[in-house]
């Protein structure tokens, strides 16, 4: 499936920044960074296919069932934490995904995932003695878009993927929460990526949407057509009930995620808005669905690098909590660096806006609190 024309943007300094990288690197057995987002894209579809069959047979098995108990099974990998929840479909995805991408690439492309274990040990060795075998992967969605670049150094690459990102919603049914993440960093930055959405209408009645986009270059559509932004969606329409500003959280009850909520309100009037998964959040600043999102611990870098390289393609700005850069894709990241969260802005808002809701939350003497245990005292004064 051809993708639709990339939307350009004004700005372009990591495109630029990229470009250096290419010019100064020779490498014959390096990336092209349009050949490897196109088939990041596709093994993002394929995904979505592998999430869908699941609900499918899901739906299927709980319709020919006299009991109103649910038959998919879930593993909890943390039992005392419902977000750490495990399914078929992720594990389903996950091999798919992954195993296209190493089929396509070999294992010269680093693949970080959520649900790396020995799972993927498996699955390498079975792509090795040939038990698996892949489709190969569409290279070439981008060229009139990107076209032929010279390479890029193995060495700077990594993809980061999240095969379902909201499994704690998918396993609760709010399956329009849900998101397959395959992000690609490049120096340790967030450039490129592909959120795929397998339920834009929250069940099985249209197919899937791919969001993909290249950091300050530009963004597209694949598949069924985005429905959302940049109006709030249906559940928060009722302005009486749910005033504008939105500042979109997840449902935590952390005392610093409480203390955030506060802060944004206080500052900038509004309400708080309830969104599931990390992506979903980020997404929904960059559609201008809300005027933040506001996280104050993720699982790990699968988490933001997909949607952090398309809200910038969008015109968005992420930073942490504190409002410093992202720095969780570096091979170096600080330690507990997940726990350092994110603050979305969304295209066309003003860089003061973001440095005003940073200033407010780190204001907040829980917030405070919560640095000077990440940070430490001297850092965090």
């Amino acid at each position: 499936m051809k993708a639709s024309k990339m939307v350009d943007r004004k700005s372009k300094p990591i495109f630029r920044y990229l470009l250096l990288i290419l010019t100064t690197t020779t490498s014959i057995h390096g990336f092209q960074i349009g050949h490897l987002l196109s088939t990041c894209v596709d093994a993002c579809q394929r995904g979505c296919t592998e999430i869908r069959n699941v609900q499918f047979d899901r739906d299927s098995n709980n319709n020919n069932t006299n009991t109103n108990k649910d038959s998919l099974k879930v593993e909890l990998k943390d039992a005392q934490d419902p977000r750490s929840a495990l399914t078929k479909a992720d594990c389903a995805a996950q091999k798919v995904i992954v195993g296209a991408l190493l089929s396509e690439w070999g294992d010269g492309l680093k693949i970080v995932s959520e649900e790396d274990d020995t799972d993927d040990k498996e699955l390498a060795a079975a792509l090795v003695s040939t038990t698996f075998t892949f489709e190969p992967l569409n290279r070439d969605m981008f060229e009139d878009d990107i076209g032929e670049t010279a390479d890029i150094d193995p060495s700077e690459i990594t993809v980061f993927v999240d095969p379902l990102d909201g499994t704690r919603e998918f396993v609760e049914g709010r399956l329009e929460n849900c998101q397959v993440l395959i992000g690609i960093a490049i120096g340790g930055e967030s450039v490129a990526g592909a959120i795929g959405i397998p339920f834009p209408d929250g069940d099985l009645s249209s197919d899937s949407t791919i969001i993909y986009g290249l950091a300050d270059l530009g963004s597209g559509v694949i598949g069924t057509t985005l429905k959302r932004g940049p109006y709030p969606l249906d559940q928060y329409i009722d302005g009486v009930k749910y005033p504008r500003p939105h500042h979109a959280t997840g449902d935590s009850s952390a005392g610093v995620m409480d203390a955030c909520r506060k802060a944004a309100i206080k500052k900038f009037g509004g309400s708080n808005v309830i969104y599931g998964g990390a992506g979903n959040k980020i997404l929904a600043a960059a559609l201008g669905e809300v005027a933040c999102s506001i996280q104050h611990k993720i699982g790990g870098p699968w988490d933001l690098c997909a949607p952090e390289a398309i809200l910038k393609a969008m015109g968005g700005k992420m930073t942490d909590l504190f409002g410093e850069e992202i720095e969780i894709y570096k091979s170096d990241a600080p330690p507990r660096c997940n726990e350092r969260g994110y603050i979305v802005s969304p295209p066309g808002s003003e860089a003061l806006f973001h440095d005003a809701l940073v200033a407010a939350l780190i204001a907040s003497d829980e917030v405070k609190e919560y640095r000077k245990e990440l940070l430490g005292e001297s850092n965090a004064l």
